[in-house]
């Protein structure tokens, strides 16, 4: 799958054990299907409605995975918009302290104004925390041949003014594709990538 984001390994020090991710997005946007293609096991309850945070251990490329599954905003009014930020904001002290890294889980099949409207709602992701954030684009098969460059400008200003404040940051996975483990490996070495980076600065 395409990566605007180059990567090395061997980034993240010793001293840091587990690495944090929490997954967010709309409902329906595939967070607990990444997380079990993550983790490489059904850890998560995908296709079914998620009210809870969710935290899951697991280890990828030797290093120790704390999972995130954290409710989706609705945009239709048919989340409780209270309680999903409350869990939004749960999901950061659920993560070990140090390494903390933000999935915002975008489907490829949409993202129009209102999925922009709803984030600015929801979000929690205020100028520090997206400088550790990734947009993850999720069932990477319905781009059907086409590269997701093409999809984000056809999508035109609501997804890339999202892009714009997670620097660009954006890579694609197919949910589907469970069996695919070099696809879990290199977003795992891209988010180590990020964290060499932001960690520099």
């Amino acid at each position: 799958m395409a990566s605007i984001y180059a990567y090395r390994s061997g980034d993240i020090p010793r001293r840091v054990t587990v690495m944090g991710l929490v997954l967010l997005g709309r409902r329906l946007a595939g967070k607990s299907s990444l997380g079990n293609l993550i983790l490489g096991r059904s850890e998560f309850e995908a296709g079914k409605k998620t009210t809870r945070c969710v935290r899951r251990y697991g280890w990828v490329e030797g290093l120790r995975l704390a999972v995130v599954d954290t409710p989706g905003w609705s945009l239709f009014g048919l989340a409780d918009a209270t309680q999903v930020k409350e869990e939004i904001l749960h999901s950061v002290m659920l993560c070990p302290p140090g390494l903390q890294m933000f999935l915002l889980v975008i489907p490829v099949d949409s993202f129009s104004k209102r999925d922009g409207h709803a984030l600015e709602e929801y979000s929690v992701l205020g100028d520090g925390v997206w400088s550790h954030t990734l947009v993850l684009f999720t069932w990477g098969d319905e781009l059907r041949g086409r590269t997701i460059e093409k999809h984000i400008e056809k999508k035109g200003e609501p997804l890339q003014g999202i892009l714009r404040k997670c620097g660009y940051r954006y890579h694609v996975v197919n949910n589907k594709c469970t069996e695919d483990n070099k696809q879990v490996i290199e977003l795992i070495n891209i988010l180590k990538q990020m964290y060499a980076s932001t960690s520099s600065t």
